[in-house]
């Protein structure tokens, strides 16, 4: 892989063994595991503000019985066009 780097860490050696055990069984390197929990952890931060964000719009402008009414009708009649 070009652009790569090695860099060591230290972590418990309990995290060690649960680690090792679980890449063995999915049969994936160190360096995969790796690389595969930075992009979940990138993920779940881009989701977390993602929510914050959201959390912080509805605060400046909550809905109202007005938009729920509306939102209600909108769905009844997208809904019932479906076979369930």
């Amino acid at each position: 892989m070009s652009g790569s780097v090695k860099f060591a860490v230290s972590i418990p050696d309990k995290e060690y063994k649960e680690i090792e055990n679980f890449r063995k069984k999915k049969g994936i390197s160190r360096s995969k595991f790796i690389r595969e929990v930075i992009q979940l952890w990138k993920e779940t931060k881009d989701r977390e503000r993602l929510i914050r964000t959201y959390e912080e719009g509805y605060k400046k402008l909550p809905e109202n019985s007005v938009n729920v009414e509306a939102w209600e009708k909108a769905s009844q009649s997208v809904f019932s066009l479906s076979d369930w």
